[in-house]
């Protein structure tokens, strides 16, 4: 018999050829995107009960904090154009800031008048980690089908930033859960300000630092490196000093591909850390997945169906509020844009890795132990319905909307 951290490294190595097995057999039977087919997966081990144990991969709820999260949000905000970004800047926050605390208390207080959960606090942490969307998917789809580039990039921005916002709020719930105290609005204010300005200034500084430095550099694996030592870095210490990490990840990121990109950085040395991070964010979105589902099968085997249709009765409703409403708002402030974009921004706000790795950080222990069978699997239920049903049926209702270049340039082909 094998030590324990050899059988744990066989346990991965296995989840990551699993994962590779699913995305060859998505790409070769659709053109939908692989995480659709690993919920399925997640599902599938879920229900079948098949698989390793979690207490034989030595998987701590704290490695999804300062292991998972760092370069995914890296990964994410070192494609973001900083000039794109600014002329969307408006909507982008909207939606990104009072929009995930409107989506978080609409959730929290439908998930616990119809879901069954009576801790108030407990409902708002589910309306927190359910928040954040992922543009993956949708991202995929807009390439694919030529969209008009604005709407990618607020569809990207705003899910940059209401990440940060989601796992903001979700740690400070979190916090006074574990705590014992209740959730006083203006302490809980007062922290997200600090928490999220400290993050925004060290991630600042910490990127402005490491671009000057690979400035002096002509060697493309070292730049690698400290673009990786600045993912984890900035993250590790903003947590240490108390702030967020996930905005001072996300801000290293925003410094390294838009100034690091043009200032330091040659042709080899971008393409190798787009390469790099790009594989990393395919390897830890697998293993999330997977792991995800490794954790409903230990869980009991009544499914409380009514907490799961009301998390994604809330899940739509409080999406369709920020939807249509910022959008009213912000045509009637600002420049028009096409009325058909906000059924996009509704149907196109799916979930996908942060809320799992929220799901996957909730302790065992405690308090919440009590409550984490039922938010992992009315969390579950809302990805699950996000990327397999609103994700399928996305590249449809961007065709019946007619926000597609391609079909465009189909139509004008025909005409002539």
């Amino acid at each position: 018999m094998g030590h324990p951290i050899e059988h744990a490294i066989g346990i991965y190595i296995g989840l990551l050829l699993l994962a590779c097995i699913v995305a060859i057999i998505s790409k070769r039977l659709s053109h939908l995107p692989y995480t659709i087919f690993l919920t399925l997966v997640g599902l599938a081990i879920g229900i079948l009960h098949i698989g390793p144990d979690m207490s034989d991969t030595g998987f701590g709820h704290e490695l999804i904090f300062f292991v998972f999260l760092p370069p995914l949000l890296f990964q994410g905000s070192f494609h973001m154009n900083l000039n794109n970004l600014l002329r969307q800047i408006w909507p982008i926050c909207c939606f990104a800031l009072p929009g995930v605390i409107v989506s978080t208390l609409l959730v929290g207080g439908i998930a616990a008048w119809l879901g069954g959960i009576t801790s108030i606090m407990v409902a708002m942490l589910f309306g927190a980690l359910i928040s954040p969307t992922d543009p993956v998917s949708v991202l995929s789809l807009f390439k694919e089908l030529g969209a008009p580039d604005e709407l990618k990039i607020l569809v990207e921005g705003e899910s940059l930033f209401n990440d940060a916002t989601g796992v903001v709020l979700f740690t400070i719930i979190l916090s006074a859960l574990l705590e014992g105290h209740g959730l006083e609005i203006t302490v809980a204010f007062f922290e997200f300000i600090k928490v999220s300005g400290g993050g925004f200034l060290l991630g600042a500084v910490l990127g402005w630092i490491a671009f000057t430095i690979m400035g002096y550099l002509e060697d493309h694996l070292l730049e690698n490196a400290l673009c990786l030592v600045l993912a984890y870095g900035s993250f590790w210490l903003a947590e240490v000093m108390h702030f967020s990490g996930v905005i001072a990840t996300v801000m290293a990121g925003l410094m390294m591909g838009n100034y690091g990109r043009r200032f330091s950085m040659g042709q080899k040395t971008t393409e190798t850390i787009e390469t790099f991070f790009e594989s990393i964010d395919f390897i830890i979105n697998s293993l999330l997945f997977i792991l995800i589902g490794l954790e409903l099968k230990e869980l009991p085997r009544v499914i409380p169906w009514r907490t799961v249709f009301a998390a994604i009765g809330a899940m739509l409703a409080g999406r369709a509020l920020v939807s249509y409403t910022f959008w009213w708002l912000l045509n009637l402030t600002g420049t028009k844009r096409p009325s058909s974009w906000h059924h996009i921004l509704f149907w196109g706000g799916l979930r996908g890795s942060i809320p799992i790795a929220l799901l996957l950080y909730i302790p065992s222990e405690g308090l919440l132990a009590e409550w984490r069978p039922t938010l992992f699997v009315a969390g579950f239920g809302c990805v699950f319905f996000s990327l397999v049903i609103q994700g399928s049926t996305m590249g449809w209702l961007m065709r019946r909307l007619g926000i597609s270049g391609k079909l465009k340039v189909g139509r004008e082909k025909r005409e002539r």
